[in-house]
């Protein structure tokens, strides 16, 4: 485990970006996909739904894992 004296602040600054813009995007496509599920009943945005569910939550475990990592 990494201590907070030992966090690279800009390389861990980094990942906070890239990880906010993973999740808009995953949030974009996942509203974008319960609409079409839903409202126009497009069968393939329901698989695209939860990929994009899952690509959010796998951005945010990337991020946590980054602390993990001795620099």
């Amino acid at each position: 485990m990494t201590s907070a004296g030992q966090i690279d602040v800009a390389l861990q600054r980094r990942r906070l970006m890239w990880m906010l813009a993973i999740d808009a995007a995953c949030v974009l496509v996942a509203i974008g996909a319960v609409i079409g599920f839903l409202g126009f009943h497009i069968a393939w945005m329901g698989p695209l739904f939860a990929l994009a569910v899952v690509g959010g939550f796998a951005a945010q475990i990337w991020l946590v894992l980054g602390l993990r990592r001795a620099p």
